[in-house]
């Protein structure tokens, strides 16, 4: 942070002029807060008087570094902030930076969260979402399990996760249908289910899983959860999106009834071009198939069956 970014005025505050110099947008929102002695209640009513409606959610991903003000609305509410805490103007607003990327990855070889999932976006959007690339994902293993009426009845996943950067107490996990009743999140162990968005229509659940323990950048932690899906339509799919890369991804499906006569894997870069198939895979004696990769890149993986 070069010391151009300074106020001409500088604030009394000793502490505050350090973080202007050194820190970031969070940390002087904090501090502000901190010694104004505001809550974010009652910071929520300030801006409302000036114009500016920001949800506490929002405010408190701004104040934690989970997200930062980009929309227009958003940045109205940094200038309403300036106004509180008697700062000179452009003070906040100059701590932002330049607006990440929208509409394309904004980390070298990812892909950003709305081409993935398309059908999510506005819920999303209604849950004011932390930003995609807190967490980063060292295993992922999922057991899908199909109904011997060949209907899907549940996905167990466990998610071995990094924290990409400091205060990272929680992550989104997504599921989409194409044609049944929305699935239930259930049996979540070393986190919670918090906050959760849900479209019919769209086929899109977001589901907010709040972490043990507030994890350090490099920290790492375990995740557990259960998608129970209600009766649907006769599965011949199943696969796994990813923004960014993995290290591991270990996709198992189990049949309860008889196998399929033919499974193979395949890939696709996003949701909306053609998918690329693999060799055929084997069903063995247990009526699961496996597939297990490294170093996955960002993009979709899954499974493909014909029955009888």
């Amino acid at each position: 942070m070069s010391a151009d970014r300074l106020p001409v005025v500088l604030p009394p505050d000793r502490e505050l002029r350090r973080l202007l110099r050194h820190g970031t947008f969070a940390q002087v929102l904090d501090h502000c807060l901190n010694t104004h002695g505001l809550s974010l209640k009652r910071l929520q009513q300030q801006l409302a008087a000036r114009g500016a409606h920001i949800s506490r959610a929002a405010l408190s991903y701004w104040r934690t570094g989970r997200s930062r003000p980009e929309r227009d609305e958003s940045l109205r509410a940094v200038r309403a902030l300036e106004d509180v805490f008697g700062l000179p103007e452009s003070t906040l607003v100059s701590l932002l930076g330049p607006p990440r990327p929208r509409g394309q990855a904004a980390e070298p070889g990812s892909i950003a969260r709305e081409r993935m999932w398309p059908a999510h976006d506005p819920l999303l959007t209604s849950l004011t979402a932390p930003v995609d690339d807190q967490l980063r994902y060292l295993t992922v293993h999922e057991h899908v399990l199909v109904h011997a009426d060949r209907r899907l009845a549940e996905v167990r996943i466990r998610m071995v996760v990094e924290a990409q950067r400091d205060h990272v107490d929680r992550c989104l996990v997504y599921q989409w249908v194409e044609e049944s009743a929305l699935p239930e999140l259930v049996e979540p162990r070393f986190c919670r289910l918090g906050r959760m968005r849900r479209d019919q229509a769209a086929g899109a659940t977001v589901c907010e899983l709040v972490l043990d323990q507030r994890l350090a950048a490099h920290e790492r932690t375990v995740l557990d959860f259960t998608w129970r899906f209600p009766p649907g339509p006769e599965l011949t799919f199943y696969h796994r999106r990813f923004t960014r890369p993995a290290r591991e991804l270990v996709l198992q499906v189990g049949f309860a009834g008889s196998a399929p006569a033919h499974c193979v894997p395949y890939r696709q870069r996003t949701p909306a071009t053609a998918p690329r198939l693999g060799r055929p895979l084997w069903i063995g004696a247990s009526n699961t198939v496996h597939l297990v990769l490294e170093d996955v890149r960002p993009g979709i993986v899954g499974l493909s069956w014909e029955w009888d």
